[in-house]
């Protein structure tokens, strides 16, 4: 059994009430540091085609916002990587609902401890586009990345 009168007046427990006013310090700065990291990667802009994703959609393409899952796998995406949008229900099954989309847009890197939005601009039909927006509410999506990139 631990001897809780050996722990309390032992040498790590001297040096932590020695040094208290320190340690409190340094937490509350370590504290201040990832609450000001989170808040400036919410404000970051995402990184968007030259000329701004609106002058790349092609006739009858319209640009939509896709939540990815996982978060980190729109790092993996860059500007004009052409993708599968493939949706997973909660039950398990997937199915692909978006083929041959363009990237138009891409999370920009956050700052300090900041994971990046997960949310990536592409260019589709208004058919295929319905079908994103419907399986968005349905479960989570990911993507298939096309081996070459320009259209």
């Amino acid at each position: 059994m631990v001897d809780l009168q050996k722990l309390r007046a032992g040498a790590p427990a001297r040096i932590i009430r020695r040094h208290r006013r320190l340690l409190a310090a340094t937490c509350a700065a370590l504290a201040v540091l990832l609450a000001l990291g989170s808040v400036r990667s919410a404000g970051a802009p995402a990184a968007a085609v030259a000329g701004g994703p609106i002058t790349a959609l092609g006739q009858g393409e319209l640009a939509i916002p896709v939540p990815l899952s996982p978060p980190a796998a729109a790092g993996l995406l860059h500007l004009g990587d052409v993708i599968d949008v493939i949706a997973i229900s909660d039950s398990g099954t997937a199915a692909t609902v978006a083929r041959d989309a363009l990237v138009l847009g891409v999370p920009a890197g956050g700052g300090f401890m900041s994971a990046a939005s997960a949310i990536v601009l592409i260019a589709v039909d208004e058919l295929t586009a319905l079908r994103i927006a419907g399986a968005t509410g349905t479960g989570d999506l990911t993507f298939a990345l096309h081996p070459t990139s320009p259209r």
